[in-house]
C-alpha cells in the first residue's frame, strides 16, 4: 500500500521543459474519462486525440495561468487566474486545438463542441467576476490513490482564501463532484446538453 502524501511542497509550478514529460500523462489520466469515451469509442485514437485537448489546454494555462506540478511529475493541475478571458480562436490554434477534428473526427468533434458551449454558459453565468477556473487536473493512473489530486488543489484553494476570490470548474462524472465537494466546491447547476447522455456539472467554491 503506498503512503498518503501529505507535504504540499512537494509541488512547484511547471516550467516550459517539463511540459513533454507531463503531456503524455495527460492522455493516460483522461482516456478513459466518460466524455472522452462517448467522443471517441476507438481506445487507440482516443488516447492519441485526448492527450492533444488536454495538453493543449494545458499549455494555454502555462502561457496564460499557472500550473502546478508534482515532484514526480506524476500530477498537473492548470489554472487560468482572474481577469484571464477563456481562450480565443487565435490562442486555441497556438495552443494545438485545431487539431481536435481530426483527432476525434468530425462527429467526435461535435460532441465535444456542445458540451463546451454549455460549460461556457456556466462559467459565465456563475462565475463572472473575479476567480479562479481550474482548466485541468490529472494524476497518472499509476499514482492514483496516493491522495495526489488532493495535494494538487490545496495550494491555490489556499490562495484564493486568501484572496477571498471564487473558484470554479466544470465535470461530467458523479465521481468527480464528491471529490470536489470534499474541498468546498458546490455545484450550482447540473446541465443537461440537449441529445447527448452526459450531464455538465457546474461547480463553484466560495473562498473560505
Amino acid at each position: 500500500m503506498v503512503s498518503q502524501i501529505e507535504d504540499s511542497n512537494d509541488l512547484h509550478r511547471m516550467a516550459l521543459d517539463e511540459f513533454d514529460p507531463v503531456r503524455a500523462i495527460l492522455g493516460r489520466a483522461f482516456v478513459d474519462y466518460n466524455l472522452m469515451v462517448y467522443a471517441c469509442a476507438n481506445e487507440r485514437r482516443r488516447l492519441n486525440a485526448t492527450t492533444i485537448l488536454y495538453a493543449g489546454m494545458t499549455w494555454d494555462c502555462l502561457m496564460r495561468g499557472e500550473v502546478y506540478t508534482t515532484a514526480d511529475g506524476a500530477g498537473v493541475a492548470a489554472w487560468l487566474g482572474p481577469g484571464t478571458p477563456i481562450s480565443s480562436f487565435f490562442q486555441q490554434a497556438r495552443a494545438g486545438l485545431l487539431r481536435l477534428p481530426v483527432a476525434f473526427g468530425l462527429r467526435g468533434f461535435m460532441k465535444l463542441l456542445a458540451y463546451d458551449e454549455v460549460g461556457r454558459r456556466l462559467h459565465h453565468h456563475y462565475a463572472s467576476g473575479p476567480h479562479w477556473y481550474l482548466a485541468v487536473i490529472a494524476v497518472d493512473p499509476a499514482q492514483q490513490g496516493r491522495g495526489l489530486g488532493s495535494q494538487l488543489l490545496a495550494p491555490m484553494l489556499g490562495r484564493a482564501d486568501d484572496e477571498k476570490v471564487l473558484c470554479w470548474l466544470e465535470t461530467h462524472k458523479d465521481e468527480n463532484v464528491r471529490l470536489y465537494e470534499r474541498h468546498g466546491f458546490k455545484v450550482v447547476e447540473r446541465a443537461d446538453v440537449g441529445g447527448h447522455p452526459l450531464p455538465v456539472y457546474g461547480m463553484l467554491r466560495r473562498p473560505r
